[in-house]
């Protein structure tokens, strides 16, 4: 292949993320009716203050 990498690594790392994502969206799904409305909050603000980060860095802070 192109880099360097073979197929049989790969493979294993493309199932892996299939198989941790897919672990993810069940775990989400049934965490979703207690935790939903916090976790969006604490999410939100979150990249709210990433954002900030962010635009401080490449204005104030450069």
């Amino acid at each position: 292949m192109a880099v360097g990498v073979t197929l049989v690594p790969a493979i294993a790392i493309g199932a892996a993320t299939c198989l941790m994502a897919t672990i993810g969206v069940l775990v989400g799904g049934a965490l979703d009716a207690r935790f939903g409305k916090i976790a969006e909050a604490v999410g939100g603000v979150g990249l709210i203050l990433i954002g900030g980060k962010i635009l401080l860095e490449h204005t104030i802070l450069a």
